[in-house]
């Protein structure tokens, strides 16, 4: 699932007397869809309130799908389709849009790239015009990549120089050995500097036609109407259908792989990470949604309880994200240094509780009660509920963010259990570690010099 805001327990109060009786959120009734002669998707949710209208343009063009040499290409040509302009006035798409009192924003994730607008519901055709002109119409020149990939490389060394980015590419790296995703979803500044402008139209000319795009709008929209012009704005371009790249899966690991990094720090950080289900092992990914719900919804979750409580870290997080490929269940804590071990071997024995004693049924319901109140919470705005409906489009099928919650709440004590085993193995798994640097001239210099960067198998 795409990462929920948890909410308090008053918060969950409210939203679950409130919602007795209410229709679904993403009410299927409301939606429609169509694909195009070009191979271009569509899909509608129209809502007749608030005079808005939210659009997600996926295009599945993701880090994981670079070639030999491209690395960082779908993160830099993200950004040129900003170099896009507004033809009545030559301003830049993102300035065009936020004259009409909108918002845009772009991301690069590892399975796609979208765009995502909101705008008032009368200037939408005029933002559209401008998306399809973004993707369609690219300044790709060579001055342009030029300015860019500096802009690019600057924000791939700022986020390496935090702790947080430097943890999150060492945990990737290590956990994945062939599989695409252990490349950084921007590559790494070297890299983005070698980019040339061929490369990106390399990278463009295969990924970004009609049938490998989609679009979601979600708002104050007449679906007929809007249909027609979407067709005129995105139908008349052609493209063959793309054929994603086979990738090989990532083998299971069999063993537990250690990798660690030094900081100038106070605190020591250590990150697990099993491999997770994948978007087509769907009744899996709700299952590992409830485990991560369990250990760490907040103040209620085992960890906190294992972890802050005992005063052994600061802090703990759980992440899980859905990808089209297994991804990473990662199991993150802040810690001072000599309460390092302690810290390690509590999150173990947490995995192992979950994989030999089953939850109550009283104890799942509670963990499907709060992410229901979190997937209504991060469903509450339009552009919240085309964030969701693109996302899993961009994985394959918006349906599936229609049917989560039936899907969640199909999910037995015996099934969770069953993912857990199956999964987190306490004897085959990544950690990352971030530890102080040292002070010069001591002995933990000279060690920790030795360890930096190291990996054991």
């Amino acid at each position: 699932m795409r990462r929920m805001r948890l909410l308090s327990a008053a918060a969950a109060i409210c939203v679950l007397a409130s919602a007795g009786g209410a229709a679904p959120i993403l009410d299927p009734a409301h939606i429609t869809e169509q694909t195009l002669d070009n191979g271009f998707r569509l899909v509608i949710k129209a809502e007749q309130q608030w005079g808005l209208a939210s659009a997600n343009l996926i295009i599945r063009a993701g880090s994981a799908y670079e070639g030999e040499g491209q690395t960082g290409a779908a993160h830099l040509l993200e950004h040129l389709l900003f170099e896009a302009t507004d033809a009545r006035d030559d301003q830049r798409i993102g300035p065009a849009i936020e004259s009409m009192g909108g918002q845009i924003n772009a991301v690069t994730t590892r399975d796609f790239t979208y765009l995502e607008l909101t705008v008032a519901s009368q200037y939408l055709d005029e933002a559209l015009a401008l998306l399809a002109q973004a993707v369609f119409e690219p300044q790709i020149t060579s001055v342009a990549v030029v300015r860019e990939r500096e802009v690019v490389a600057r924000e791939l060394t700022d986020r390496l120089d935090s702790a947080g980015g430097a943890l999150d590419d060492l945990l990737w790296a290590s956990a994945f050995s062939v599989h695409p995703y252990r490349r950084p979803i921007g590559g790494r500044p070297a890299d983005v500097t070698d980019l040339t402008a061929e490369d990106l139209l390399d990278f463009y000319g295969r990924y970004y036609v009609p049938a490998n795009m989609a679009l979601v709008v979600v708002g104050d929209v007449d679906a007929a109407a809007l249909g027609t012009r979407v067709a005129e704005l995105f139908g008349a371009h052609t493209g063959a259908p793309v054929a994603l790249p086979e990738i090989a899966p990532e083998p299971r690991p069999t063993d537990v792989t250690v990798a660690v990094d030094t900081r100038p720090s106070a605190a020591t950080i250590v990150s697990f990470a099993w491999l997770a289900p994948e978007v087509e092992d769907f009744d899996e990914v709700c299952a590992m949604d409830l485990i991560y719900t369990v250990l760490g919804e907040g103040r209620l979750g085992r960890l906190h309880a294992a972890l802050e409580e005992q005063d052994l870290a600061v802090m703990s997080d759980v992440q899980y994200l859905t990808q089209r490929d297994r991804g990473l269940m990662i199991i993150t804590a802040l810690t001072a240094p000599d309460k390092e071990t302690d810290v390690r071997t509590a999150v173990l024995a947490e995995i192992e509780r979950l994989r030999a004693e089953p939850l109550t049924q009283e104890q799942l319901d509670e963990a499907k009660r709060v992410m229901r109140i979190s997937y209504a919470f991060s469903n509450e705005s339009y552009s919240d509920q085309a964030g969701s409906l693109g996302f899993y489009e961009g994985l394959g099928d918006y349906r599936l963010a229609v049917e989560y919650i039936d899907r969640l709440d199909a999910v037995t004590p015996e099934l969770l259990q069953q993912v857990a085993i199956e999964y987190l193995d306490p004897d085959a798994y990544t950690l990352a570690i971030i530890r102080p640097e040292p002070r010069p001239g001591t002995v933990e210099e000279a060690r920790a010099t030795c360890a930096r960067l190291s990996v054991q198998g």
